[in-house]
């Protein structure tokens, strides 16, 4: 299977931030997932990821003046859709990816496939920040 780092980025991030598999009610979580992504891949910094999530406006750090997803939002969103297509025995997704909408209104998950990837692709990116405020579905796997 070829990932990209990106891909593997937004898998690590569902990891954390995504629904869990047994949920049966979709709750937004793919503005989690991508934020927390593009700490991975170096495109903001551990404090401005950590920001993000301790702040009750986290929401802000979306959208530009306008109102618009900000573009380095959008293409990891738009990436994280196309992940969704290519490797659903992965990652599925719950909303609207097809319009698409606003990752607010998206969740997504990894499927058991996908969690068995996580020890793999783990050390290949720097722990991600604590997010007092924001608890994580899950922890760092006890191999670590």
């Amino acid at each position: 299977m070829a990932l990209s780092v990106v891909d593997k980025s937004l898998l690590l991030a569902a990891f954390f931030r995504g629904n869990t598999p047994d949920q049966k009610i979709w709750t937004s979580s793919s503005d989690q997932v991508v934020t927390l992504s593009l700490f991975y891949t170096g495109d903001i910094t551990f404090s401005d990821c950590q920001s993000r999530f301790s702040n009750e406006h986290y929401l802000g750090g979306l959208y530009d003046d306008d109102g618009e997803l900000k573009s380095q939002i959008n293409d990891r969103y738009r990436h994280l859709m196309t992940l969704l297509r290519n490797y659903p025995k992965l990652i599925e997704g719950g909303g609207d990816y097809e319009t698409p909408a606003y990752p607010t209104f998206t969740a997504c998950r990894l499927t058991a496939e996908g969690i068995d990837l996580i020890p793999e692709i783990i050390d290949l990116f720097p722990h991600k920040p604590n997010f007092d405020n924001w608890p994580d579905r899950r922890t760092y796997p006890d191999n670590e």
